[in-house]
Parts: C-alpha cells; structure tokens; sequence
C-alpha cells in the first residue's frame, strides 16, 4: 500500500512591514481584514490538502490485497475481483492458500486428478445468486482443464446467505455420500435464478436429488438433517470464517485468489499461469 505522507504546512506573512497611515496612527482596520483573508485561505488550504489526503487514504485501504479478502455476504459482488498475485501476499496468507486443498482422492465433493498441478477450492452457498453464476457460465468451461489433468476442483460449503442455505448445503452432502454430488450440484444451479436467492425445502431438495440420479432417496432424506451432516456444515462456516472467507463465491487457486464472480478468461488465465509455476 502507497502510504501519502503527511503536508508540510507553509508558514506565511507579508513580506513587508505595513506603513502607518499619515500622522502616525496604525490602520488598524486594514490590517484586521488583511490577517481575515489571509486566515480564510490558510483554511481552505488545509481544507483541500485534508480532502486529497483522505480519498488518497481510502484509496489504498480499499486495494490492499489479502489471501481474506471477501466478497459480498449476499454472494452479489458488483465485479469480479482480479486475482491476487502471489508477492503481493504474506507469508502467512500464502500458507492458508497452499494448506486449504486436501487432495483427497476419496473426496466426493472434488473432481479432477488429486495429483493435478492445480487445484481450486471453491467456496460457495447454493442460495448464492453469483455462486449460481459462476456454476452456470464459468464452472462448465474450465472442464478441459480437469479432463487434460491440469486442475482440480474441491467444494467448501459456505452456507449463510438465506434461512435455508445449510439445508440445501447438507442436502449436497447427502448426495455426496451417495458419490452424485456434482450431479446434485447441477441440478441445484440449473434451477436457480442468478439475480434471486432460491429458497430450499426439504421436498424441493428430494426432487433436486431424484433427477440427479441419488439412488437411495430414503437415505438421503435421513442423511441430509443428521446430526453429524447439520454439523459438517456448522464447522465447514466457521472454518471459513477463521481462515477470512465471508463471502461467496470465493476461489483459491494454489498461490493466488480471486474472491467474488469472476468470468472464464479471468479463471483460466489464473489457473494458466499457476500451472506454469
């Protein structure tokens, strides 16, 4: 961040004693409107100095990057934010990048190699008007990148954005359970409107897993409002929030970051170049 430093304030006077007026008295009224003047454009000085300081302040403040930068709560981040370059992070910011992907081949939330080059972890809330976004217009076109073996996609829940995000959030994991997650996943998306908030019940959730092909629906019901899936999802929010993700859709992409929607090219470019590295 590009820190301003602070004025120098300019001391300044006449350069030359005022003559008296004839016959030996001071004019003191001239020169009480003379210092009058002189300390109202002192003020608005200061005042046009203290202005520039200011939007130069919220300026850097609003750039800094950070591996916890957030996006909107509600999901509806105005624009997508540029990925964040590696140097520009800390230490520490670059270790909560590089520990978050598990490569867990026995994940059924991730798709893609575990031994891929590059791996995505997605952060997102099925109630998410820009989660349904990125799920509609940039998930299908980085799949040459996860069948050609250069990425790796794993799923986070972030469930917070409407009364029933974390039920919609444990019906993933039911369906998970039953390996038809990113079946689960589409179906979800696909209904849903991308500048709404999709409100889900536990029936609308059942027909999402009927077409996507959940074989065991009664499992999946229990599954779905167990005790130990309520509390995957609880965990899975508060890991992200203590890690600094508030905010959906938020991307990790091993050493940089793109936190809010962000369309294909933004997305593939990020992963181009990581998988250079």
């Amino acid at each position: 961040m590009t820190h301003s430093p602070d004025p120098t304030a300019a001391h300044t006077g006449p350069n030359a004693p005022i003559s008296p007026a004839p016959g030996g008295a001071p004019p003191a009224r001239r020169n009480n409107q003379a210092v009058v003047i002189l300390l109202i454009i002192i003020a608005l000085l200061l005042s046009t100095i203290a202005g520039i300081l200011l939007l130069r302040s919220e300026g850097g403040s609003s750039s800094a990057s950070s591996a916890t930068a957030e996006a909107t709560p509600s999901g509806s981040a105005p624009n997508p934010t540029r990925a964040a370059a590696a140097p520009s992070l800390s230490p520490e910011e670059l270790k909560i990048l590089r520990d978050e992907p598990k490569r867990d081949p026995n994940d059924a939330r991730a798709k893609g190699s575990a031994n891929a080059p590059v791996v995505l972890t997605v952060f997102s809330d099925f109630a998410c008007p820009y989660c349904t976004k990125f799920a509609q217009e940039t998930g299908p076109k980085l799949q040459d990148l996860i069948d050609n073996g250069t990425l790796r996609i794993e799923w986070r829940d972030l469930a917070q954005i409407t009364p029933s995000s974390p039920l919609a959030a444990q019906a993933g994991i039911a369906a998970a359970n039953q390996g038809r997650f990113w079946e689960f996943h589409d179906a979800v998306y696909a209904a849903a409107d991308p500048t709404d908030h999709p409100k889900y019940t536990p029936d609308s959730l059942t027909a999402f897993a009927r077409s996507a092909g959940v074989p065991d629906i009664e499992r999946f019901k229990a599954d779905m409002t167990a005790d130990a899936t309520v509390q995957s999802v609880s965990q899975a929010k508060a890991h992200a929030y203590q890690i600094g993700v508030k905010g959906t859709p938020f991307l990790m992409i091993n050493d940089t970051y793109i936190s809010g929607f962000a369309p294909a090219d933004t997305v593939r470019a990020a992963i181009t170049e990581q998988a250079a590295k």
